[in-house]
């Protein structure tokens, strides 16, 4: 599930970039709007804080493990 929010991540703010520098050589202009590279923009955004905390959510299980790991062994 992370991977999926990573790679939905990644394409979309690629297709912004390439969006805005279509948009900045005024190639295709006609097709795509503002409104489209904003969408992409809150598409990043989400998927990235998605992914993040799906990523905290695992580092501090891995904590948790590691944590009774070293008490199981100073005990």
């Amino acid at each position: 599930m992370k991977k999926i929010f990573k790679i939905t991540s990644t394409v979309s703010i690629v297709l912004f970039g390439i969006l805005w520098l279509s948009s900045q050589f005024n190639f295709l202009t006609d097709y795509i709007s503002t409104d489209v590279r904003n969408v992409l923009v809150l598409i990043y955004l989400l998927t990235s804080l998605k992914y993040f905390k799906l990523e905290l959510k695992d580092k501090n299980a891995e904590i948790q493990h590691l944590k009774l790991k070293l008490k199981k062994k100073n005990n």
